[in-house]
């Protein structure tokens, strides 16, 4: 066992490190011929079989990251190529073979030991999950897969992988959830937060697939996320958001689609979802550290279009919460201003206006409201 373990991790890391240097199309493309494809249909099993140990799986997993990575758009194939989507079916077959394993082992534990310190936790539990997550992240953002391409040819891949991402990230035991550690930790919270934008941007239909319990549980953790002190996981919160806030007002009205009737289904269970999310943004806007500024600035405008009664029911909260008549006049001007010339329309242009009124609304606001 020792004796093929040691070559093992030393095979992964060296490919780990031959990945790392390349930079372009054709010294990618050269690696890619060379493992593809008898090279490449070994990793799942090496994920299946040698899944409890760390540091074959560690080594693995942080290769295939490396190599899924489209950093300087170096994984660009001819168009009549199949090796991207052959390069997705690999990465989907080593989370599905590793991430099942981790499940079961999730299922096994009722209880998480209370006397073991915080990193052995995250060792045991969620080191696995927070590098499993990255490589489907790699390949997801990369921008070298035609995702439609695997409905149309009935290839579970990208399926398979998503729903066995979710289980793991919503898994619940009977004393708590993995979302409630997410925050706990600052890689897997990066990796968790990274997952979910992704999802929202380019795969909503299956996030909107989920039960409405389960897609709440998802959204709190966004909720959360956007208050975060880390600009970057605010910042992916912020997006998530407006990928939701833009879906729900471009195809609002588009009855006949499946994701919007499950997207108004959802909104029905939970009435104050938008409404929540307006409040949260205006007040990270208000009187939020300076540094989420930008990031919470960015679906407010979506957000405020997919939910006009949002803003009005905030801005009848904050006007509420003011002592004198003349605060509460002053702030209704300052809120007409800030709509004023705003089309209702999501193009940079108008996106770009919304922005700069935002920051004089801000201005204006903070030097009379009262706190």
């Amino acid at each position: 066992m020792e004796g093929v373990r040691r070559p093992l991790i030393g095979v992964f890391r060296d490919l780990r490190g031959i990945s790392a240097s390349l930079h372009n199309r054709r010294t990618y493309t050269l690696l890619f011929d060379m493992l593809h494809p008898k090279a490449l249909e070994i990793l799942p099993k090496v994920a299946d079989t040698w899944h409890d140990q760390p540091d074959v799986i560690v080594s693995l997993l942080r290769f295939l990251q490396e190599f899924c990575h489209n950093k300087a758009n170096r994984v660009n194939f001819d168009q009549s190529s199949p090796n991207g989507i052959l390069l997705f079916r690999c990465t989907s077959n080593v989370v599905c073979a590793y991430g099942q394993r981790l499940l079961a082992r999730f299922r096994l534990e009722n209880s998480v030991d209370e006397s073991a310190n915080s990193l052995d936790v995250y060792k045991r539990k969620y080191k696995g999950m927070t590098l499993l997550l990255n490589v489907l992240n790699s390949a997801l953002g990369g921008n070298y897969v035609c995702f439609g391409v695997f409905a149309l040819y009935n290839d579970p891949s990208l399926e398979n992988s998503l729903q066995i991402s979710l289980q793991l990230v919503l898994h619940s035991n009977e004393n708590k959830s993995t979302l409630d550690d997410v925050l706990s930790y600052p890689k897997l919270s990066k990796a968790f937060y990274l997952f979910v934008e992704i999802l929202f941007r380019n795969h909503i239909a299956t996030v909107l697939g989920l039960d409405t319990s389960v897609l709440m549980k998802m959204m709190n953790a966004v909720h959360d996320g956007l208050q975060s002190s880390d600009a970057m996981l605010s910042s992916l919160c912020a997006n998530t958001i407006d990928h939701l806030a833009t879906f729900y007002f471009e195809n609002g009205t588009k009855e006949n689609k499946v994701s919007v009737q499950m997207l108004k289904k959802h909104l029905a269970a939970q009435p104050n979802l938008f409404d929540s999310l307006t409040s949260t943004l205006f007040n990270l806007l208000l009187f939020g550290s300076p540094q989420n500024h930008w990031a919470v600035m960015r679906p407010m405008l979506s957000i405020i279009l997919a939910s006009e009664s949002s803003l009005k029911n905030y801005k009848d909260q904050l006007s509420r919460s003011q002592p004198s008549q003349e605060n509460r006049l002053l702030l209704e001007e300052a809120f007409g201003k800030l709509l004023s010339d705003i089309n209702r329309s999501l193009d940079s242009t108008n996106r770009d206006r919304f922005t700069q009124k935002l920051t004089a609304f801000r201005v204006n606001t903070r030097s009379f409201l009262t706190l």
